[in-house]
């Protein structure tokens, strides 16, 4: 997949499916939208194209809002990738193109630029400035401009709306098996192995503390985990919290895996969270700390799982991808 920084820097030699959208996380939803570009685009013979916008919408309308994204664009571009689209456009939600009225988008970015001739979108899709673009009026648009317009319904799970919105919300709560329904992947973190206060490994339970690197960590407590380091997964517990036994005030994830024994600093580590196994407690004491860490171990290496395939770490890259990167 390449990426391009722009749609005034795409220069397709062929008609191309496009889909539109924020994709912050990637979930089912979102995998259907880019499943059916993929497909028109082969039916076609035509080129795939997916884009997406930076900052987030919420950071430009709502810049003092509470906010964390799911998926850093580097994430997004390697699920993406993953999905077997040709192009990613990044768009600065800022630039010219937030400028823009609905019409002027769909004929100068769509029509003209990308070349569209069949456009996908999902039921609540907005575009233009102040957002007064919707599916039926790009439809219309379209039938003028020569594109076709394809509005995907929403996918429910449980009785509700898949969303990235939803998605967030039981990430903050500690759901982390609900979001993984969602996704269609467990969730993870990432980042360096840093030295720790050395804890663990004298209670018995060496820990791999992890300097990550994504906005949203789920809610503090004490996690089942699949983590990976150098290609090889391994089960194990993840402590997310402030260590309030030995008064620490940083919020820190520190992983304890299981069947390891060896040097983990520097090394970059990916911890998917599958379920979570109680909240961060206060103990009175180191005796009883360690008998709790030992049921939660216990816990954790009898728990079942469906089993999932997860994006390799090259596809998390763009330029991995064969893209430009940003």
């Amino acid at each position: 997949m390449i990426v391009v920084n722009g749609s005034s820097a795409f220069f397709p030699k062929s008609e191309t499916s496009v889909t539109i959208g924020n994709f912050d996380g990637v979930h089912l939803g979102h995998q259907e939208l880019l499943r059916r570009t993929v497909a028109r685009a082969a039916a076609a013979e035509g080129h795939s194209v997916a884009m997406t916008f930076s900052p987030h919408p919420v950071r430009f309308f709502s810049p003092k809002a509470r906010f964390y994204e799911i998926t850093s664009l580097e994430e997004k571009a390697g699920l993406i990738a993953a999905s077997g689209i040709d192009t990613l456009i990044v768009e600065s939600f800022t630039g010219e193109v937030g400028r823009m009225w609905p019409e002027e988008f769909a004929r100068e970015v769509l029509s003209r630029r990308l070349r569209a001739r069949h456009v996908v979108v999902g039921y609540d899709f907005t575009f233009g400035r102040n957002r007064t673009g919707t599916p039926p009026a790009l439809a219309q648009i379209g039938r003028e401009l020569g594109f076709e317009v394809e509005v995907v319904p929403p996918l429910v799970r449980g009785g509700l709306i898949v969303s990235s919105t939803r998605i967030r919300d039981l990430l903050l709560a500690g759901r982390v098996r609900e979001a993984e329904e969602l996704l269609g992947r467990p969730y993870g973190i990432s980042g360096p192995v840093i030295t720790g206060a050395g804890r663990g490994k004298n209670l018995g339970f060496p820990t791999a503390n992890v300097q990550y690197q994504q906005e949203l960590i789920p809610l503090p407590g004490v996690y089942v985990v699949d983590a990976e380091v150098g290609g090889v997964r391994r089960r194990g517990v993840a402590n997310i919290g402030f260590n309030p036994t030995f008064g620490e005030n940083s919020l820190g994830v520190e992983v304890h895996l299981f069947d390891f024994d060896g040097d983990l600093y520097g090394q970059e580590v990916h911890v998917y969270f599958r379920d979570r196994i109680r909240d961060e407690k206060k103990f009175k004491s180191v005796e009883e700390l360690v008998r709790q860490i030992k049921r939660d171990v216990q816990y954790a290496k009898g728990a079942k799982f469906p089993a999932r395939k997860e994006p390799g770490r090259g596809e998390h890259n763009p330029a991995a991808a064969g893209g430009t990167g940003r």
